[in-house]
């Protein structure tokens, strides 16, 4: 049996003007950079940076703007 010792909260950040996709699950602990975007369905695994587009299971880099 799980006891409150047993949790621990950690942040998920998301920055500012970024958007999240419908369905889409993001791991504790991730950040989501300014201005990035994360496609439906996409499992967030790790760091996304600023400006960048990631989609897939594990969400993966698509591209990434030039000037995020």
């Amino acid at each position: 049996m799980q006891t409150d010792a047993d949790w621990k909260v950690v942040a998920t950040r998301v920055g500012k003007g970024a958007s999240i996709g419908t369905g889409s699950t993001i791991l504790c602990g991730v950040t989501i950079g300014e201005r990035a975007t994360v496609g439906a369905g996409s499992v967030v695994t790790r760091d996304v940076p600023a400006g960048a587009v990631v989609a897939g299971n594990p969400a993966r880099p698509l591209r990434k703007t030039k000037n995020p």
